[in-house]
């Protein structure tokens, strides 16, 4: 395989970015063992949690190349995180797919030489902006950065990138971070968003689905995935049952203080399938919409809370009423 694999890492002890990027690569040099494994990371990183945490030694041991970007450590940990994504075409050598920490690699990537375009993502959520989820959400972030994304294609995931070392690239992700720093100043944290603005025009290419196969919204493609992206955000979003085992952090936190791989772990890295919990129901069309709805979320929180909520009430007297006809 003569493109690089590329992984980024700002990590601290209270969170779980290292063993989450620790399980992707483990997975990803498993199954691509003449792969190039590159790791960039941060000068705090580096001087901190990539020395103390216990699974450092196997961790830095899965990679050919380190190289530390000189970030100010007085930055938010998001901030040099979304830095080093933004700038990484600058910092690493050479053609390279990036890759997400929240994955897995599912089997061999060296078809990805084959594959022609200088920079390819596959689009967010595997649908089309028009039918995206979040659309009205993610228009209003693009207005912010002056940007009209209503006529787009695709609005892309950054978790998977193609990145050639070619002339465009180095440009384009010049102007990437430009992007994200002016968008990071109106408060907008995501860094896909200033990816939308900087493809203003077209230059992405559309990359298989199967590259990039992020498991609540791509069960077509797992069969065939290369990569499974199984997401890290519905943890931030207060989401109470994992879809996926290891968007638990107790379960990267089990592996951390074992210092090394735990069984758990290891049988989805073998069986990525095993990862997905025991009772899982698979939605699609106008029932995706409604669980994004503010309606659905206040339900849910009254659910949660056992609370009834007024709307119960109702729908029970009007089946009460009902039986009685």
């Amino acid at each position: 395989m003569n493109t690089k694999i590329l992984y980024l890492l700002v990590s601290g002890p209270a969170d779980v970015y290292m063993e989450q990027a620790y399980v992707s690569a483990y997975s990803a040099a498993r199954l691509n063992p003449d792969a190039s494994l590159v790791l960039l990371t941060d000068t705090a990183t580096d001087n901190g949690w990539l020395k103390e945490n216990p699974l450092s030694a196997a961790f830095k041991a899965l990679f050919s190349e380190i190289v530390v970007a000189p970030l100010d450590p007085e930055l938010p940990a998001m901030q040099r995180s979304r830095l080093l994504k933004t700038g990484m075409r600058e910092y690493v050598k050479g053609d390279f797919l990036f890759i997400d920490a929240d994955t897995l690699v599912q089997r061999p990537l060296a078809g990805i030489d084959d594959f022609q375009p200088a920079l390819a993502a596959v689009p967010d959520l595997h649908s089309t902006f028009a039918e995206h989820p979040h659309r009205r959400a993610t228009l209003n972030m693009c207005k912010k950065l002056r940007y009209d994304a209503s006529e787009d294609d695709y609005y892309f995931n950054s978790g998977v990138l193609l990145v050639r070392d070619t002339p465009g690239n180095h440009s384009f992700f010049k102007q990437w971070q430009k992007n994200y720093l002016a968008g990071y100043k109106k408060g907008i944290r995501p860094d896909q968003p200033s990816l939308a603005k900087t493809n203003e025009n077209k230059y992405i290419t559309r990359m298989p689905d199967a590259w990039n196969c992020e498991v609540q919204n791509g069960v077509r493609y797992l069969k065939d995935a290369f990569i499974i992206h199984y997401m890290v955000t519905n943890i931030s979003a207060g989401q109470l049952d994992r879809l996926y085992l290891l968007n638990d952090p107790e379960v990267m936190l089990r592996m951390r203080h074992a210092g090394q791989m735990t069984n758990e772990i290891l049988e989805v890295v073998k069986d990525p399938f095993k990862g997905y919990a025991p009772v899982t129901q698979v939605f699609a069309g106008k029932e995706i919409f409604f669980f994004r709805t503010r309606r659905y979320r206040w339900m849910r929180g009254r659910y949660l809370n056992g609370k009834r909520s007024f709307l119960e009430f109702l729908l029970k007297v009007r089946d009460h009423l009902t039986k009685k006809k």
